[in-house]
């Protein structure tokens, strides 16, 4: 089995300044299952977060109140 190519910190700092630069600026980083990387520039809508993602914000919103 071939080994996966992984990331290294340094590979997202370079890539990110290069996007930075050319007046890019992403939302969020998938790391896919061959060790590539996917870059996100839109952000997500609120319908299209999954149902996991709602429950987690909502949480989030309800401890930071509580705190």
């Amino acid at each position: 089995m071939a080994r996966r190519a992984g990331i290294r910190a340094a590979d997202i700092k370079t890539t990110l300044a290069a996007l930075k630069e050319s007046g890019l600026t992403p939302c969020a980083l998938d790391t896919l299952p061959d060790g590539g990387m996917r870059w996100h520039f839109v952000p997500l809508k609120a319908s299209e977060e999954d149902e996991i993602d709602r429950e987690i914000r909502e949480n989030e919103a309800r401890w930071s109140k509580s705190s």
